[in-house]
């Protein structure tokens, strides 16, 4: 049997109209899709049983319609799960909101965030309850079970599922627009003076604020609290500006903080599972960072005081790292 890369050069060839390229391997993602640069083009190998190829294709074109900067597709093969997209370079958002450019940066992803809450939401998957409870599961089931080998009490465990419904429910009461789902700095390509989003297949209708938590409690990059304090209030006002929220700047920072909690409980599980179940060990280093932020929030809002003090006792100091 002819294996992927062969059938993937066999996909180019056809798609560059030559035989004569090299298929130069690129860093991948937390997925299982492989990347490759080949005459200034990015071929893509993303298996169709467990990859979402045909949504990749919706919401690139919804993006578009939307005056988004996301890859272009020069040809695919949704059988095979090939495509071909334009070379978007290597400089991510990551390298280039830092210093004197940071703010400035980052004024840009919010103002790109606006754009995506006008994206069509037609046939989107519903962030809804059952859903946001299965990504908190993941904590459960890969940092708890899997990596500590925890057997939660039946009272402790009652005290964590009724906190997970106050984050469901923060999540439910929000605005719904569409939403990228994991924006944040790696996600953002900057490339010709413009922001480009990629890694959109995971579009869901969901909360407003999910997608501006991603990017201020980024799961790779701590912001300070005065710079995140002022990029809050930037985008609050545009949120205000622009009919996407009514309340006051408190309620906005306390939703976007609840909504930020949740997704970093969930980001624990997956980190997690990246390592024991994909053997994606890089990810593990970044478990630090996220766990701050998980008990900080639960510092600093009473009602999750307890979840607080469970990580505390058994999961502060006792993550898994690449030396176990």
């Amino acid at each position: 049997m002819i294996n992927r890369e062969e059938r993937l050069k066999t996909f180019v060839a056809k798609s560059l109209f030559k035989s004569d390229f090299i298929l130069s391997p690129l860093n991948g993602d937390a997925s299982f899709r492989k990347y490759y640069r080949v005459d200034n083009k990015i071929a893509v190998d993303s298996p169709p049983d467990t990859q979402k190829n045909h949504e990749f294709l919706d919401i690139n074109k919804r993006l578009s319609h939307a005056n988004l900067f996301v890859p272009s597709i020069l040809d695919y093969d949704l059988d095979n799960g090939f495509f071909l997209l334009n070379d978007l370079g290597n400089v991510s958002f990551f390298d280039v909101a830092k210093g004197d450019d940071l703010i400035p940066f980052y004024k840009k992803a919010i103002d790109t965030l606006l754009k995506i809450s006008k994206v069509s939401t037609d046939n989107l998957p519903l962030f809804d309850r059952e859903f946001i409870r299965f990504e908190l599961s993941i904590c459960d089931e890969w940092l708890y079970k899997k990596a500590l080998s925890l057997d939660i009490n039946k009272d402790d465990l009652k005290k964590i599922n009724n906190l997970y419904d106050l984050l469901i429910d923060n999540c439910l009461m929000q605005k719904q627009i569409a939403m990228h789902r994991d924006y944040h700095c790696r996600n953002i390509m900057y490339y010709k003076d413009n922001l480009y989003i990629i890694d959109y297949q995971d579009m869901v209708k969901g909360p407003l604020l999910y997608d501006l938590a991603s990017l201020l409690y980024d799961c790779y990059i701590c912001l300070d609290d005065v710079v995140r304090d002022e990029l809050c209030l930037y985008a609050y006002k545009q949120y205000k500006e622009n009919d996407l929220y009514d309340k006051d700047l408190n309620s906005f920072k306390k939703e976007l903080r609840l909504t930020a909690l949740q997704r970093h409980i969930k980001v624990l599980g997956i980190f997690c599972r990246l390592y024991y179940r994909d053997n994606k060990s890089n990810y593990l280093k970044d478990l630090p960072l996220v766990l701050d932020y998980v008990m900080k929030a639960c510092k600093d809002f009473s009602e999750f005081n307890f979840l607080y003090d469970f990580l505390d006792k058994y999961v502060k100091g006792h993550l898994p790292t690449c030396e176990q």
